[in-house]
């Protein structure tokens, strides 16, 4: 294991995005929560974030129960695939692009949407960083899967068995008859 200051910089980035994307989803239900009970119409957006948050930031989570409960082979895995796939650039694009803006349109309304936005702008911005790992690690698992050169591959291996159960009379093989063959040996 690799104790290089870059790995310690990626673990970190790995753990502050994790880290944050559980605080803005409790942030986005607070916020939501709060405002539907006063009424705002905005109350219904920030629960609507916060329940698409909380799926992708516990998806990681339910990453290793699936893999030990669902069979590899079934519809229901390469729905997971598809879902695993929405990680990195394309959540921190989610939170940063569709989710924040709205949260910054009436502020004098919704006082409590600016930190919700703020902290979908910050953890988007760390999942886009943490791409860089991602794609790092992709390649470095694509290096060691490259096979390794080996002088000692296999040969092609001949039937001398056949050849020698089935006698021929051809003069190229150098032996005719079970006669020769007795004088081969007694040399």
């Amino acid at each position: 294991m690799d104790n290089k200051p870059s790995e310690c910089c990626w673990k970190a980035v790995l753990v502050v995005c994790r880290f944050l994307g559980i605080v803005t989803a409790l942030v986005l239900w607070g916020v939501g929560v709060e405002y539907v009970y006063y009424g705002t119409v905005f109350g219904i957006y920030f629960i609507v974030i916060a329940i698409v948050t909380s799926f992708l930031e516990i998806v990681f989570l339910l990453n290793h129960v699936v893999e030990v409960c669902a069979s590899h082979t079934s519809l229901f895995m390469s729905v997971w695939d598809m879902i695993l796939s929405f990680d990195d650039w394309k959540k921190g694009g989610l939170y940063f692009i569709l989710f924040a803006p709205p949260c910054f349109v009436k502020p004098a309304e919704v006082m409590l949407g600016i930190p919700a936005g703020c902290l979908l702008i910050v953890t988007g911005i760390f999942y886009m960083l943490k791409t860089f790992k991602t794609r790092r690690d992709e390649e470095n698992a694509s290096i060691l899967q490259i096979a390794p050169y080996d002088r000692f591959a296999e040969a092609p291996t001949e039937d001398i068995e056949d050849d020698i159960v089935t006698m021929t009379n051809n003069p190229t093989s150098g032996i005719t008859s079970v006669a020769e063959q007795s004088e081969i040996l007694d040399l």
